[in-house]
């Protein structure tokens, strides 16, 4: 995955420190991240302050908008605490249920974890064949365009 430096330097420095877990969708102009929007999730009656429930409508809304701006929807991120960069057997499950869903032109998408409070981005990348292989990715962090 690539993001350009001062889109990263935002994402990392905006996020909430404290519970509960959040997250967010990116967007990409040829293939560099060039858009992030924040989301607080919606609540549930199970609520545990380590889990992160997308709120959905307002995520296809903002992906709807973004397309007409001509930027590409990319995948989701999300924030874990206390160090925990790894997928939990519930993302695991959630990615390749949204990657089953996407139109055949979707061929990956991006699933960044944001540790918490260290603010350190591990990039996971789901890619579709014959069955969706999830794997992790080197983020690279780009100058900004002049």
């Amino acid at each position: 995955m690539q993001i350009y430096k001062s889109l990263y330097e935002k994402l990392l420095s905006e996020l909430p420190v404290c519970p509960p877990e959040v997250g967010g969708i990116l967007g990409t102009n040829q293939d560099v991240v060039i858009q992030y929007w924040l989301d607080k999730g919606i609540e549930s009656s199970e609520y545990k302050i380590c889990s992160y429930i997308p709120d959905t409508q307002k995520m296809n809304k903002k992906i709807s908008e973004w397309c007409d701006g001509g930027i590409t929807f990319a995948g989701i991120f999300h924030t874990h605490f206390w160090g925990n960069f790894t997928l939990s057997k519930g993302d695991i499950a959630y990615i390749r249920k949204i990657m089953n869903h996407m139109p055949e032109t979707i061929e990956k998408l991006y699933f960044p974890i944001i540790t918490m409070p260290e603010r350190k981005l591990h990039v996971y990348v789901a890619i579709k064949g014959i069955e969706v292989i999830i794997k992790e990715e080197i983020c690279q962090v780009k100058e900004d365009k002049p």
